[in-house]
């Protein structure tokens, strides 16, 4: 089963998107904020990260750089979901994808399904794959 690491600090939007992906067959874990994201990243080598920008402690594109400079994370696909007004430009800058919030469910879907991330699959596309 694939793995996606939610790092939101929204509870109402974490449980919306953990409830979401398990509803697909994700083994789903969550962090509140973009350093507790990094380390479960790193234990875990999640095949799908979804992760806010406006975070407390370390914001979303710090942990986005985080996860392009390390080795072992570099090729993880990333969708950024934000209302930041610098999002798809932060999201194109470190090779990630975006959804503007709000988005749908169904958009969310579209974007997972284009990163090649399917729920039986246990590891990440390659960088090919991804968008």
């Amino acid at each position: 089963m694939a793995r996606v690491l939610i790092v939101e600090d929204s509870e109402e939007m974490s449980d919306l998107l953990s409830s979401y992906f398990s509803r697909l067959g994700f083994e789903v874990d969550e962090a509140k904020n973009g350093l507790d994201g990094l380390k479960a990243a790193q234990k875990l080598r999640p095949d799908l990260i979804v992760l806010d920008l406006m975070m407390p402690v370390a914001s979303g594109d710090f942990t986005l750089g985080y996860i392009r400079s390390t080795e072992s994370l570099k090729n993880i696909p990333v969708i950024i979901t934000s209302a930041h007004p610098k999002a798809r430009a932060i999201a194109d800058k470190l090779h990630a994808s975006c959804l503007e919030k709000p988005f749908s469910l169904p958009e969310l879907a579209a974007m997972v399904e284009s990163l090649g991330v399917r729920a039986d699959r246990k590891t990440a596309p390659t960088p090919t794959q991804r968008k």
